[in-house]
């Protein structure tokens, strides 16, 4: 393809947070050669990430609880609106992320837009011109690594990989406000513990949570090693997972606070951004962190940290697993073993075992000399 062949593109990633943060070095290397116009369509928790992109045009959103609950006739009304409007804008590339057929197809059928790119996911891509074969799902390298394949089928040179979010002066004055309830500012020395799986999971996050206790003594552990210096602990987290935050906090109310649900994306962004560093389970306020430079030791269990681990991985910027058992990860092809009831992987993941971990890969030396970005 040449330069004017994406012109004006149409990027599709209904996923969640983690995952769509993984497309701005994509964004990124769109703008950087030139293109016009990039314009998203996300699913409805992820477009507050993309609001103060600076290389966005325009948003949609699908909203896929809404249609579930909507009636067919009331779909086809909003989906024939979406496409009018997406019609107007003649894209001349889709980039699909979605692994699905659906959106590849109404772009071939009803947007006319000549080049459509993504992978081919179980012979899903039949809509793709261009397309990238992942009959095995994502393996062996980083989501973000896959994603930037995708640039060398429209001969897009790549970009510095690394995850954006771009906060205002907005973003900052909410996380200023909900630090000055807890009596600190942005100077105070914090951690930030995530102690959630992701919403995405739903009732499954249960299967990527650390217990809580483990967090407390690793905590204690960091304190008493004098390893990271800090005075309060926040805990992040979403609407959902108020009770887990409830529960960490009984460990040390004095010290520890329940921020979740109190927060929205880019308001968790700015307080992560303060922090000395973020303690978290695989989810995306691991990618947040990574976003603004927050250094991070995330905990994985049935997810392998070598493709939806922090990225770039780096000295201050580390995941840690366990050395066992041999169902993990479970989390192959796109699916898990949703009836675990035991989560060895992540129960046998022993506090002092994590922390000797983070010690020898030098994580918190390299945390307290990390460079922010602005």
């Amino acid at each position: 393809m040449t330069k004017s062949n994406f012109e004006r593109v149409l990027i599709v990633h209904p996923f969640g947070i983690g995952d769509a943060l993984f497309i701005t070095p994509i964004i990124r290397a769109l703008h950087e050669s030139g293109t016009q116009k990039i314009d998203l369509v996300l699913g409805s928790r992820t477009r507050e990430l993309f609001e103060t992109n600076l290389y966005i045009n325009q948003i949609f959103v699908v909203d896929r609880d809404r249609i579930r609950a909507q009636s067919g006739f009331q779909n086809f009304r909003e989906v024939s609106a979406l496409l009018r409007m997406l019609r107007g804008n003649q894209y001349n590339l889709l980039i699909d992320f979605s692994l699905a057929r659906q959106y590849a197809c109404f772009a071939f059928l009803f947007l006319n837009i000549p080049n459509r790119v993504g992978f081919s996911y179980k012979t899903r891509g039949i809509f793709l011109n261009q397309r990238i074969p992942l009959n095995e799902g994502f393996s062996r390298k980083h989501v973000v690594e896959y994603y930037l394949d995708l640039l060398d089928l429209i001969s897009v040179p790549r970009s510095a990989g690394r995850l954006e979010i771009f906060l205002t002066s907005g973003d900052e004055r909410e996380a200023e406000e909900i630090l000055k309830e807890t009596n600190s500012t942005r100077n105070t020395s914090y951690l930030v513990v995530a102690p959630g799986g992701g919403e995405s999971w739903g009732k499954d996050a249960r299967l990527k949570r650390w217990p809580n206790p483990y967090f407390f003594q690793l905590i204690q552990k960091i304190k008493e090693e004098n390893a990271v210096s800090f005075e309060k602990v926040f805990i992040l987290g979403g609407k959902s997972e108020w009770q887990l935050g409830e529960s960490l906090m009984k460990f040390q109310p004095n010290q520890f606070h329940n921020l979740c649900g109190k927060t929205s994306l880019r308001g968790s962004a700015a307080i992560l951004k303060h922090a000395q560093l973020l303690l978290a389970n695989d989810g995306g306020l691991v990618h947040l962190a990574s976003a603004v430079g927050t250094p991070t030791l995330a905990l994985f269990g049935p997810v392998d940290p070598k493709v939806y681990g922090p990225y770039p991985p780096t000295a201050e910027r580390i995941a840690v697993t366990s050395d066992g058992p041999e169902c993990r990860p479970c989390y192959q092809r796109m699916r898990y073993n949703a009836n675990c009831e035991h989560i060895h992987c992540l129960t046998e993941l022993a506090p002092d075992f994590v922390f000797e971990k983070a010690k020898q890969a030098d994580f918190f030396n390299a945390s307290q000399n990390a460079t922010r970005k602005p």
